[in-house]
C-alpha cells in the first residue's frame, strides 16, 4: 500500500473512531475535528509528535499534507533550532504527528477515556512508517504505563526555575526507540532544555538516532527538491 492510500484509509478510520469518542459527544458542536499528520508520510524515517492537535473551529483534515507550507505555530517555531542542532534535520524532513489525532483547544479538554481510543490509531501510523526512532515533545503520561518498555528517565535540576525536569527513553510499543523531552512551551530554561535534548539523543544515538553530522537541508533547498 502506498503512502497516500494508507493516509486516506487511516483518515477514514480516524473519522469513524472520532465520532464515537466522548470528546465528540460532549463537544461535537464546537467543530474541533481531527487530523492524522502534518508532513507527508516518509517510511523508515524518524517520527516526532506531541500530545494532540490544538486550536478550535478548524476543519477536519481532508487532503494529504504538503511538505513545504507555513508552520509558524509555537510548537514548531520553538523546536526548529533543537532539531537542527541535535538531529541535524529540518522538521520537513521528518514525520510529524500527534499521539492523539483528535483536536481540542487545550489538551486537558480532551476527555481522558479517549486517549486509549486514539492510541491504536497512532500505532497504525507508527507501524506503517517503521521509524528508526521516535521523539515525543511533552510528557509521555498516556504512553508510559502500557505502551513503553525498557523505561528509563533522568532528572535535571533547572536552576532558573528551581524545579526538577525529566527526560525519558524506552521502546515505544515494545519495538521503536523512544525519547521524550519537555514540551516546547513548558516552563524550562534554555540551558536545561539543551541538556535534556543532548542527553536523550546521545543515549539513543548508538541504536537509532542519526548523527548530528547528517545532512541538514535548508528550507529553500527542500523547496527546490520538489521541482
Amino acid at each position: 500500500m502506498d503512502e497516500k492510500t494508507f493516509f486516506k484509509n487511516l483518515l477514514e478510520k480516524t473519522k469513524e473512531v472520532f465520532l464515537t469518542s466522548q470528546t465528540y459527544k460532549e463537544h461535537g458542536e464546537k467543530n474541533w475535528n481531527y487530523a492524522v499528520c502534518d508532513t507527508p508520510i516518509q517510511k523508515n524515517t524518524g517520527i516526532f509528535f506531541g500530545l494532540n492537535w490544538g486550536g478550535k473551529d478548524i476543519d477536519k483534515q481532508s487532503t494529504y499534507p504538503e511538505r513545504i507550507k507555513p508552520r509558524n505555530w509555537n510548537f514548531i517555531t520553538h523546536s526548529r533550532a533543537y532539531f537542527r542542532e541535535y538531529l541535524g534535520k529540518e522538521i520537513e524532513q521528518l514525520n510529524y504527528s500527534n499521539l492523539c489525532f483528535f483536536r481540542s483547544p487545550k489538551v486537558h479538554q480532551l476527555i481522558s477515556s479517549d486517549w486509549e481510543l486514539a492510541i491504536p490509531l497512532f500505532r497504525k501510523y507508527v507501524d506503517y512508517i517503521n521509524p528508526p526512532w521516535t521523539l515525543m515533545l511533552g510528557k509521555p503520561n498516556h504512553l508510559w504505563e502500557k505502551h513503553i518498555e525498557n523505561k528509563n528517565y533522568k532528572e535535571f535540576h533547572d536552576n532558573k526555575y528551581n524545579k526538577t525536569v525529566y527526560g525519558y527513553t524506552g521502546l515505544l510499543f515494545g519495538k521503536y526507540p523512544f525519547a521524550a523531552v519537555p514540551h516546547p512551551q513548558a516552563r524550562v530554561s534554555s540551558e536545561t532544555r539543551k541538556e535534556i535534548w543532548k542527553c536523550v539523543v546521545k543515549e539513543n544515538r548508538s541504536v537509532s538516532f542519526p548523527s548530528t553530522k547528517s545532512i541538514l537541508l535548508p528550507l529553500a533547498s527542500l523547496v527546490r527538491l520538489m521541482f
